[in-house]
């Protein structure tokens, strides 16, 4: 096998160094956000604790609001997954089951202070692609596990693949972010969410 030349040689250790950077950077932030909190969280204290310079930090993260986001990730992670698995297990109806995520995603996540901003500017963005070898991980992962334990309840139509209904229910959903951030109360997003649910009952079982 060939050595690797000196230039990608040298351009894979940058590359590695920089996802060190970026991760030490994330943790921290993360750390930070945590306790003290996100709104007494400066970007002085998230660079001395990543032990990175000032500006090397606004080289990688222009904003505070960008660190956010992969911490309301974090979040979804390591709270929403769990409960829905934890759901799942008592047998609830699919539409019981997505009502649940919402919430959770509420609960966890939406209410942390300043993700609205963020999350205004982040759904200009579209969708990933679902991940078909594992979906233990993000949001429209927990949407395909959810319309699969749907499939098996027989409560889910089959004429329509599983990974283009979990990326028809996110858009739906992140269209329903985009009305209620601007609003910002839990009343007017439960609300919200119940409209959806009672629009995806037959839109979801294929029922005329």
């Amino acid at each position: 096998m060939d050595e690797m030349k000196p230039e990608n040689k040298q351009q894979s250790l940058r590359e590695r160094n920089k996802e060190r950077i970026t991760q030490r950077i994330l943790s921290s932030a993360a750390e930070l956000f945590r306790t003290p909190g996100y709104e007494q969280t400066t970007m002085d204290a998230i660079a001395e604790r990543a032990e990175v310079s000032r500006g090397t930090l606004f080289n990688y993260f222009a904003t505070k609001q960008a660190l956010l986001l992969p911490f309301a990730s974090e979040l979804y992670t390591e709270k929403v997954e769990p409960e829905i698995q934890a759901y799942l297990h008592t047998s609830p109806t699919t539409l019981d089951a997505l009502r649940t995520l919402f919430h959770s995603i509420y609960r966890h996540v939406l209410t942390l202070p300043g993700v609205e901003k963020a999350l205004q500017e982040e759904l200009v963005l579209t969708l990933p692609p679902v991940k078909h070898d594992h979906y233990g991980v993000g949001f429209l992962e927990t949407l395909h596990t959810i319309l699969q334990y749907g499939q098996q309840r027989k409560e889910i139509r089959t004429d329509i693949p599983l990974a283009k209904q979990a990326r028809y229910l996110g858009t739906l959903y992140i269209s329903l972010l985009r009305t209620v951030m601007k609003q910002g109360t839990a009343e007017e997003y439960y609300a919200e969410v119940e409209t959806l649910i009672n629009f995806l009952g037959p839109a979801l079982s294929g029922e005329e």
